[in-house]
């Protein structure tokens, strides 16, 4: 959750080929066994329950394959916030950052492996803020729901602008498998999962958010960008962990 190294990332973009993004996944932190180790990953320290962070989740999950989940940071200066669920076998879901001007909010579907407590951690310079709650899962969403099917992607945007606000909505096909799954003849299909995405506005980085295989197949994702303008164009950029690489653009609209 390091901003520094984010923004140098981000202003590195264009000096740095696609294939080479995927270096800055947090490989100890999003491959983590354990809710301690993976914050011990993120260097996050001296967590504070916080009022000022919502996290929207349901109570109870009838399919954990695919539960929507909304974290928002209320507290000014938010620059990232982590995704948890304590009990999956790899507990990080997704760090998020953002930079100045991009609402500190996310909206995603995840997968749960059982009844847990799904937790979020926002970063406020060396500060550290939580708020957690319990979701009851009813079918495993971790398990064998993978396909190793022949590998095609694409991709869906809309930007529509609300009060100054952009709010961006992206659809990735994606299989977002885990690693865990067999085939029919019972061997086990390979992890493949997008580890990175990026957006920017008229050229401008916005925001990054790095992913684990925890994020639901076809992944989806709603970010807000204020000050954005009618005509104004937000670029998504993903790569995942086997080298493929996608983008698209569109024009903010109403």
């Amino acid at each position: 959750m390091q901003r520094r190294r984010f923004l140098q990332s981000l202003m590195g973009l264009c000096l740095v080929p696609v294939s080479a993004l995927a270096a800055i996944w947090n490989k100890p932190a999003f491959e983590a066994t354990d809710l301690q180790q993976a914050s011990k990953g993120l260097m996050i320290d001296n967590e504070q329950p916080s009022t000022g962070i919502t996290l929207i989740a349901p109570d109870r999950a009838e399919n954990g394959a695919v539960v929507q989940v909304e974290m928002v940071s209320n507290i000014p200066n938010t620059e990232a916030m982590a995704l948890f669920v304590a009990d999956n076998p790899t507990p990080l879901i997704a760090n998020v950052m953002f930079t100045p001007g991009t609402q500190a909010r996310l909206v995603t579907r995840i997968k749960m492996a059982q009844t847990s407590q799904v937790k979020v951690v926002a970063k406020v310079g060396n500060q550290y803020f939580t708020q957690s709650k319990q979701v009851v899962v009813l079918e495993d969403g971790c398990g064998g729901s993978d396909s190793d099917a022949k590998f095609e992607s694409s991709m869906k945007m809309r930007a529509k602008l609300v009060n100054d606000v952009a709010e961006v909505k992206v659809i990735i096909v994606h299989p977002m498998t885990t690693g865990r799954a067999k085939n029919s003849a019972g061997q086990l299909i390979p992890a493949h999962f997008i580890q990175t995405l990026e957006a920017t506005l008229n050229g401008k980085p916005v925001l990054e958010a790095h992913c684990s295989t925890a994020i639901s197949k076809n992944p989806y994702f709603t970010f807000y960008v204020a000050g954005a303008k009618l005509g104004d164009t937000v670029l998504v950029k993903w790569q995942d962990n086997m080298g493929y690489s996608g983008q698209s653009d569109i024009k903010v609209s109403i």
